[in-house]
């Protein structure tokens, strides 16, 4: 016989055995039989003899065989197929008398199987059990142990067991106070399950979320530290400046800035390579430190500011936080008539000029910050002219390298487009629409994006 034999009973019009309230005609003794057959498939999958394997036939015999049995024997007999119901549960199954000086009555074997103790050894040992508790889970058994006596139950618990071989095993028990006729305690029947396996998967859920928590906590004080430290106006003489940072969910390390002076002032844009709370706290040591040096040393040329500002970022990087981000820096040093000399390695630098409509991208060559203490000759200065009405723009990589479905990036071309689209306009417009476009364009932003819009005026007459 197949162990895949399927019987599909007759369909009636609203019913498997005719319409609802009806009593189904009588089947065949060779329909019932096929039936039971194809039921039992599931529970033989190897096949069997004959039905009589699944069940007695109704018989003088056997009732003459039941009529013959003493009181006593029926008793053992039904003893018997519990006992085997009882031991078939996956599950260890339990009962303790709880009258002074008498043993534990029953454990069912599966004992053996949970924490390596035959079943003999369980009854031979009657304070086995406590010797196997964990010592820090005993008064917790204890506690609940007496609650379930004066309340007579249920006595539930979750504690840990010392399995012979040493290892611990979490048991989910539960038992219940069985009393006499007279409200007198005579036992206690339970049973235990091994829930190792979902306190360990527990153990990892719990992980996983302090690990979160604490990660969202970073992400929240990194996201306090970038925005706080930005300039929320400009004031630089010649210059109209609208600046927007917008983080991503994992927060990085975006950095813009603005010092004013006299005769004109400094423009900064940076990046750190990482994400997170080191993030957040690498660009507010390159806000602290630039700011100090630039006010400290207002001679300095950008190439030597970027060269001290990479000094103080290697010893705080590699020596305090231990760690092996580096910053990508462009610094610029603006002066009113126009003049811009710039250093540090970052994204080009537009400029899109406005007799002319066209966009230049200035390269900026040199150094990574934080990666040596020496930046020697890599950091180098260059420059460029700004004219009366010209628009520069400053960016970072999260702009350019936002994603669309697909997983085009937003690239350079997109954003000079616009810039050129959009130059007459102000700054905070030609900002809103870098921003709106970038947006409409990616599926998710994965990275933060920071954009600076500056157009420079020609100092006018008195």
């Amino acid at each position: 016989m197949s162990a895949r034999l399927s019987v599909t009973p007759p369909v009636g019009p609203v019913g498997p055995v005719g319409p609802i309230g009806q009593v189904p005609e009588a089947r065949s003794v060779e329909e019932a039989e096929a039936m039971l057959a194809a039921m039992a498939s599931g529970l033989f999958p190897a096949g069997f003899a004959a039905l009589e394997h699944l069940t007695w036939r109704e018989s003088r015999g056997r009732a003459e065989q039941q009529g013959a049995l003493t009181p006593e024997e029926r008793l053992v007999e039904a003893e018997a197929r519990f006992r085997t119901l009882v031991e078939q549960i996956p599950a260890v199954t339990f009962m303790a008398v709880l009258g002074e000086g008498q043993n534990e009555v029953y454990v069912s074997p599966h004992i053996e199987a949970m924490l390596g103790f035959t079943q003999a050894e369980w009854l031979e040992n009657p304070f086995l059990w406590y010797y196997r508790l964990h010592p820090d889970d005993r008064a917790l058994w204890n506690e609940e142990f007496t609650r379930g006596c004066q309340t007579g139950g249920p006595f539930r618990a979750e504690c840990r067991f010392m399995a012979r071989d040493g290892k611990t095993v979490w048991v989910h028990g539960e038992a219940r106070l069985v009393k006499d006729e007279l409200g007198r305690p005579q036992f206690l029947q339970g049973v235990a399950f091994d829930i190792t396996e979902n306190k360990r998967a527990q153990e990892v859920l719990l992980a996983d979320a302090v690990r979160t928590a604490k990660h969202q906590e970073e992400l929240a004080i990194a996201r306090r530290v970038q925005t706080s430290i930005l300039p929320k106006t400009f004031d630089v003489p010649g210059l109209e400046i609208a600046a927007a940072m917008e983080p991503a969910d994992d927060v990085g390390g975006d950095y813009y800035d603005a010092f004013s002076r006299p005769d004109g002032g400094w423009l900064a844009i940076g990046d750190v390579s990482g994400h997170g709370l080191d993030a957040g706290l690498i660009m507010l040591m390159v806000q602290s430190a630039l700011a100090s040096i630039a006010a400290t040393r207002p001679e300095a040329s950008p190439a030597q500011v970027v060269a001290l500002l990479n000094a103080v970022l290697f010893d705080n990087i590699s020596g305090r936080l231990a760690s092996n981000e580096y910053v990508t820096l462009c610094l610029l040093r603006y002066t009113k008539d126009g003049g811009v000399v710039f250093a540090g390695a970052h994204e080009h630098i537009l400029i899109c000029r406005s007799a002319t409509g066209v966009v230049e991208r200035l390269l900026t060559p040199g150094p990574w910050l934080g990666i040596d203490r020496d930046v020697g000759t890599a950091a180098v200065n260059n420059s460029a002219t700004l004219r009366d009405g010209d628009v520069m723009v400053l960016f970072t990589d999260g702009l350019i390298e936002a994603q669309d479905a697909s997983g085009e990036q937003f690239d350079m071309h997109r954003l000079c487009d616009i810039v050129q689209q959009h130059r007459t306009e102000s700054p905070e417009a030609i900002r809103g629409h870098l921003l709106a476009a970038v947006r409409a364009w990616m599926t998710a932003q994965e990275d933060d994006i920071s954009v600076l819009v500056a157009r420079y005026s020609l100092p006018r007459s008195p």
